[in-house]
């Protein structure tokens, strides 16, 4: 194991979801670690070897444990090509998130399916604190399983613990379902109160999920650090130029991510304006970019029906980010009923100074683009506003009048910024 030096305040960072996987909670997590070193703090990740490892794991204080899901193959890789570490390659894992065996141990599984990662997880900790003088933990979800694995460490070392909420854990949770069980709810609820009483800092994602856990926990801290985009990687983008056609982009997972997001209304809308025989679909190409299940993509090309629509499988982050930069309007889907979502691309979308055609309720994504005037918010179910959406992008767009710009005031989204409101938290906590 790489030693450890004393003298520098270390912090122990638990996240399932780390490079290679290219994942939100990679992206969140890794930026955190990238920036901390300039507000003076080093940090080392704990997560999970199912996905692989880099070649510098140990040069970058990146320790892996594995997932008993996924150690057959773990194993299997160990003995084709030696030391997994030094290969610096990555894969899927068994247990992938639209798979069969993934949707049937959803629902065995407390409190997820990687749960069979625990105990690896919290061993390989007690080696890595006890190899150092660390000052405090740091744990990403979901999958909860890392605030467990931190809950562990926490009490067996008695350090500060700043507990990090992507989304809900029991309330709007990615995947609701798993929660109609009265005992299973009961089960996640104490396992949640565990979490939050014994950390000593919590921090969400928005004011939402902040709320609800200061209604259901007044005894919580708790601190929003929104999610956020990297000013270096947006520099770097090629700008806009108009195309032949209206570029409706949306990047990212749909229900791969949340279950109950759909574009339903959106197709529904597409083929409203065909019968109507509307001009828009003459000019219109609406290209989903990104991890999209088997059900989904059949939904977008469903019964030969003539739509302008594109699919393209994931692509590395930064082609990502290209491609929404590209666009002539960015896509943002929700959960209807979901009001603390946001999603982390949103960030992106703003940072792009895209207008956006955002499909969602009355949540937290919906407010930020009002506040930023970035778009046109429209229920996911509301096929009539989403025509007339559409219709007035495309009377913009013909006009070269589509409004673009970056409001001064997405800076606070900045990732360094964000890194150096954690840091401040840390500076409290020592």
């Amino acid at each position: 194991m790489t030693a450890i030096h004393r003298s520098e305040r270390r912090l122990l960072m638990i996240s399932y979801y780390y490079a290679p996987t290219e994942n939100p909670g990679t992206r969140r997590v890794g930026a955190f670690v990238r920036y901390l070193p300039q507000y003076g703090y080093r940090p080392a990740v704990l997560t999970t070897s199912s996905y692989g490892a880099l070649a510098d794991d140990e040069e970058r204080l990146i320790f892996r444990a594995p997932d008993i899901l996924d150690i057959g193959r773990w194993l299997a890789r160990r003995i084709k090509n030696g030391q997994v570490a030094a290969t610096g390659t990555s894969w899927s894992p068994i247990v992938t998130p639209d798979s069969t065996l993934s949707r049937a141990l959803n629902k065995i599984l407390i409190p997820d399916i990687h749960t069979g990662w625990l105990p690896g997880a919290v061993l390989r900790g007690i080696q890595v604190l006890r190899a150092g003088t660390f000052r405090a933990i740091f744990s990403s979800a979901p999958p909860p399983s890392a605030h467990l694995t931190a809950l562990a460490l926490k009490r067996l070392s008695g350090l500060p613990w700043v507990a990090d909420f992507r989304d809900g854990w029991t309330f709007e949770p990615p995947d609701p379902t798993l929660l109609r069980s009265v005992a299973r709810m009961r089960i996640e609820r104490a396992l949640e109160e565990a979490v939050v009483r014994n950390a000593d800092q919590i921090v969400t994602v928005n004011q939402v999920l902040a709320d609800d856990l200061r209604r259901r926990h007044p005894f919580v801290n708790v601190t929003v650090i929104s999610n956020g985009y990297d000013a270096a990687e947006v520099g770097t983008l090629r700008p806009h130029t108009k195309g032949e056609r209206l570029r409706v982009v949306h990047t990212g997972a749909l229900a791969h991510s949340r279950s109950h997001t759909n574009v339903a209304g959106l197709l529904a809308a597409l083929d409203n304006l065909r019968q109507n025989r509307s001009s828009v679909l003459a000019d219109l190409e609406v290209c989903f970019i990104g991890n999209l299940g088997a059900a989904e993509q059949e939904a977008l090309t469903c019964n030969g029906r003539r739509r302008p629509i594109t699919i393209q499988g994931p692509v590395p982050h930064h082609e990502a980010l290209q491609r929404q930069a590209e666009a002539d309007v960015l896509l943002l889907v929700t959960a209807p009923n979901a009001a603390s979502v946001t999603t982390s691309k949103l960030f992106e979308y703003l940072a792009s100074g895209r207008p956006i055609l955002a499909l969602t309720g009355r949540s937290a994504a919906a407010a930020l683009i009002e506040e930023f005037n970035a778009g046109i918010v429209v229920a996911p179910d509301d096929v009539d506003g989403i025509c007339r959406a559409l219709e007035w992008f495309y009377e913009r767009w013909c006009s070269n009048n589509l409004p673009t710009r970056v409001d001064p005031r997405v800076q606070r989204f900045e990732r360094r910024s964000l890194t150096g409101e954690l840091a401040k938290i840390f500076d409290t906590l020592m």
